[in-house]
């Protein structure tokens, strides 16, 4: 069960609209949620420059 909570969140947010993030800090509850979003919005953001740079799009 957890695996699959997981697998969902994964998922999730790797259609992260960076446009939000402004509002995801905002709405964050505590200091502790608003570093859970900084790292899993830096991870979403360096898996993506990868891509780009293994495509040779950059």
């Amino acid at each position: 069960m957890k695996w699959k909570q997981m697998h969902d969140f994964y998922i999730a947010c790797k259609e992260i609209n960076f446009d939000e993030t402004s509002e995801m800090f905002e709405n964050a509850g505590s200091e502790e949620e608003k570093d859970f979003v900084r790292v899993v919005t830096d991870f979403v953001l360096q898996q993506k420059q990868k891509r780009v740079l293994q495509e040779n799009k950059f």
